[in-house]
């Protein structure tokens, strides 16, 4: 499995809170600290947090898809975590007692998960109940190892089965396999199944249609292209897993140059509105050229869960800078959910797992053999010259059982992989194919895989008499592809008993859109190379081949200049401009240069650098700065990637702590909701002018002013206002003044710089007009911000 089974002690709790974390969100509870205490209050008045909760089950049948009493379960989940989540932070025997009923009783009752999407709702609740189960396991006295027996048995015989019910790594794509493996891990953790663990572990390290790999290195998932909302979802999967892995001493964020930071930064980027050009990318669901999403989303409370999971992950406990994501937070609501996943500190610390299993390629120039399969003719051949490989081949199809083609092969032990760039396809008919194909014989209907490029300007690819998850609709279908000629990149690659088929517009952005399992008894060496089908059963077709690399290859092709970088992502950081690009293939090392001028002379600020990153640490906050990257290799250095530009700035830092808040009907209560840093609750005022101040009880010079919309009616935000400092709460200074300010979403964070900034104890904002409402006016935060050293 790659990492080897290892004795593990489990942490409990620690699936994904473990008792430091929970101690230190009750100290910031019983502190009365902000946000943490207005989330804890939301916690507090939900429904499914009461004594009161009427238990909605059990059953011992629940389905997703067709529903089968899917909603009764769910609102008790719910209710388990948030019970178990209320007897820590209250001490209070009953809110235990309460969960534990809940959860025993459909452990002993449920005996049934079923429906096409069982796994779907498993993965989404997995944090729920499985986190109530650890917490009420790991800290009430009350609870009995009979219990967590009890517990056990219920995950393994019943919602473990359901996270996976197609079989051994039958995940459907991206978000949908990401929520299985996080179900599957986080019962693993609960149930102390070292084994399993470790299999999700190398799953999630391996698996290129759903795991870790289900992204390029930009931070692009999968899913990223199909909507916001499943974006998250696979995003969020992946982290609520990595965190529940770490907490157990597993380090999978470091994976792939900390690839679960880049995702999530690529996830704020675009949804905070940044313009940027998306690659082509996607999953065995779809293929997707173009980004056809809408950004700015912010649902899921603006994705808070995971992005609060990575600002922890890689800010705090790495030292690392996420610019998007931290601008992000500025507004993102934390609801009586979220503020389990937020901190303000970390020092935990895991171990990265050992070096991925995967299969490296090098070029080829001789040592093919050929075969003609399914009773194609003429005989085809083989020739190489010049880097490039020309296949002849006739054949009548390879497309869904057919079998015959001509077939250029090297036989491979263990895991391999083949690349390679088709050029060109003789037109001997539209449905005429070349790619690359394993298979485990050359007789004709062995159990093989190919990826291909048609006439057509599609990829073609199959997987006939491999297990595939959705079966020959999802292993054996034709999709179109970024280009105006029949020439792209395709991959096969073999782990194991898995065989992957991905295409590329660049050979380093590799989508895998095909997946298959070679079933018992699984050979140890199969046939691995270059297929041509003429679909001209006859007639020769001759197609060519570029950049043919191949396990165990011999390294002969002459090396070529890369291609430039097909993407570049600057980040404005504090004192810092963290850099991401796309690969280029053949490189060995990428050059960063720097400009302050769009479009200026450029100089070279790194040389040498051999990954596909690097931080910028020579800036100067407030001045804009204009990269692009090369890529090297022994044949030459290409051209300029595409520009990105970043302002690196020192956050400001928000002062409206430790004072008093009033407003103009002199409640107190009410206004703290605006000075709570949570858009989660709201200042809501019965009129349509009136102020609301905020008493520092000491002197600053706010240089930065912030108001952020509530989640209600867009007539009662504020309209017209003025932003007054005063140093004895009576005499006023206007420092701004603002008219016809509309927030067309939401949450919406609203910036306002302070011209002539000074010293003042009181701030207020006066509020002379709403947006049309005729009774209330509201906001959800009123934000202070000076800069420190």
């Amino acid at each position: 499995m790659g990492d080897s089974p290892t004795v593990r002690v489990f942490s409990h709790p620690g699936a994904p809170l473990t008792l430091s974390d929970l101690k230190a969100l009750k100290a910031y509870v019983d502190q009365g600290r902000q946000p943490w205490k207005s989330a804890y209050d939301l916690l507090a008045k939900d429904g499914k947090a009461q004594l009161t909760y009427g238990m909605a089950g059990p059953f011992a049948k629940v389905s997703r898809a067709p529903n089968e009493n899917l909603w009764p379960w769910r609102n008790d989940m719910v209710a388990i975590w948030n019970l178990s989540r209320m007897w820590y932070f209250t001490q209070d025997d009953r809110y235990a007692k309460k969960a534990r009923e809940i959860l025993m009783a459909w452990a002993t009752t449920q005996t049934e998960f079923s429906g096409r999407e069982s796994m779907l709702d498993l993965g989404d609740y997995a944090y729920l109940f499985v986190g109530g189960a650890d917490i009420l396991r790991g800290t009430w006295s009350g609870w009995t190892e009979a219990d967590t027996a009890t517990v056990k048995k219920y995950f393994k015989n019943v919602l473990i089965p359901a996270s996976n019910p197609y079989g051994e790594s039958q995940f459907g794509a991206a978000n949908k396999g990401a929520l299985a493996l996080a179900a599957l891990g986080l019962m693993a953790i609960y149930n102390d199944d070292a084994e399993a663990l470790d299999k999700v572990v190398y799953q999630t390290r391996t698996l290129a249609h759903i795991g870790l790999r289900n992204s390029n290195d930009i931070g692009m998932l999968g899913d990223y292209l199909r909507d916001q909302g499943h974006a998250y979802g696979q995003l969020k999967s992946l982290t609520m897993l990595a965190e529940a892995l770490w907490k157990q001493g597993i380090d999978i964020y470091s994976d792939l140059d900390d690839r679960l930071l880049v995702a999530g930064e690529y996830f704020a980027r675009v949804n905070e509105l940044v313009p940027t050009t998306a690659l082509p990318f996607g999953t065995t669901d779809r293929y997707y050229l173009t980004d056809i999403t809408g950004h700015g989303w912010n649902g899921a409370n603006g994705g808070n869960i995971a992005l609060n999971q990575i600002y922890g992950a890689y800010v705090l406990r790495k030292g690392l800078q996420a610019p998007f994501i931290a601008q992000r937070r500025l507004w993102m609501p934390v609801d009586g959910d979220s503020f389990m996943f937020l901190k303000d500190s970390d020092t935990s610390k895991a171990t990265p797992g050992s070096k991925l299993p995967l299969p490296s390629t090098t070029s080829i120039t001789s040592g093919f053999s050929s075969a003609d399969i399914g009773g194609a003719t003429p005989a085809g051949t083989a020739t190489y010259s010049g880097g490039k490989w020309t296949v002849e081949g006739g054949g009548a199809d390879i497309w869904a059982a057919n079998d015959s083609c001509h077939f250029t092969y090297k036989a491979i032990t263990g895991n391999g992989a083949i690349i390679a760039k088709v050029e060109s396809i003789q037109n001997t008919s539209l449905s005429a194919k070349a790619g690359v194909m394993m298979r485990t014989s050359l007789e004709q209907g062995a159990p093989r895989a190919w990826m291909a490029i048609t006439n057509k300007n599609q990829a073609e690819q199959n997987m006939p008499k491999l297990a595939v998850y959705g079966g020959t609709n999802y292993g054996n279908k034709a999709f179109d592809i970024a280009s105006s000629t029949p020439s792209y990149w395709v991959k096969l690659e073999r782990i194991g008993n898995i065989i992957t088929g991905y295409v590329s517009p660049d050979g380093t952005n590799w989508a895998a859109t095909d997946v298959g399992r070679i079933d018992a008894p699984v050979p140890d060496t199969i046939y691995v190379g270059l297929v041509v089908s003429s679909a001209a059963n006859g007639t020769l077709n001759s197609s060519t081949f570029s950049n043919v690399q191949i396990t165990g290859g011999d390294g002969g092709a002459p090396i070529a200049t890369p291609a430039a970088p097909a993407m570049l992502l600057a980040s404005p950081g504090d004192g810092a401009v963290p850099l991401h690009w796309q690969p280029s293939f053949g490189a060995t090392s990428y050059t960063v240069k720097r400009s302050t001028f769009s479009g200026g002379p450029s100089s070279t600020i790194a040389s040498g650098v051999s990954g596909s990153s690097y931080t910028d640490k020579s800036v100067i906050n407030g001045t804009t700065y204009y990269y692009t990257v090369t890529a090297t290799n022994s044949a030459g250095t290409s051209g300029n990637s595409p520009a990105d530009s970043a302002t690196p700035v020192r956050p400001m830092v928000y002062v409206a702590t430790g004072g008093t808040a009033n407003d103009s009907a002199n409640n107190p209560t009410n206004a703290r909701s605006a000075f709570d840093q949570n858009s989660a609750t709201q200042w809501f005022y019965s009129g349509v002018s009136g102020w609301l101040q905020y008493d520092l009880g000491r002197a600053e010079i706010v240089q930065r002013y912030t108001v952020i919309s509530s989640n209600d009616k867009v007539a009662r935000d504020p309209k017209n206002w003025q932003f007054q400092g005063s140093n004895d709460g009576i005499n006023w200074t206007t420092l701004d003044t603002q008219s016809n300010q509309a927030f067309a979403e939401r949450f919406q964070l609203k910036n306002y710089a302070v011209a002539s900034p000074a010293s003042y104890r009181y701030y207020r904002l006066n509020i002379t007009a709403n947006n049309g409402d005729s009774t209330f006016t509201d906001l959800a935060e009123f934000g202070l911000f000076a800069s420190k050293p």
